[in-house]
């Protein structure tokens, strides 16, 4: 497991392995502001009595099949700080 020197952005064939610890702590320097977090969007939909779903930007962990956006490996570009809570 190598050190986290910059920030990795998607998995490419040959990848080192990361410290998802140190990654988490980059991230949460790129993502929060104080109660603010980094959002894209936010859905609310009427299924199971109502449910809203805030899609957050940035994530420690960069599995092979995740489906999500760029906001994973470019949190720094994406997304706008909100305190949603």
């Amino acid at each position: 497991m190598c050190a986290v020197n910059a920030y990795p952005r998607y998995l490419e064939e040959g990848f080192q392995p990361y410290d998802s610890l140190a990654l988490m702590q980059l991230t949460e320097e790129v993502v929060c502001r104080g109660e603010a977090r980094k959002y894209t969007a936010f859905y609310c939909t009427g299924v199971y009595g109502g449910i809203a779903t805030g899609y957050t930007v940035g994530c420690c962990l960069r599995c092979i099949f995740c489906w999500v956006d760029g906001s994973r490996d470019f949190p720094e570009t994406n997304g706008i700080p909100i305190a949603a809570f």
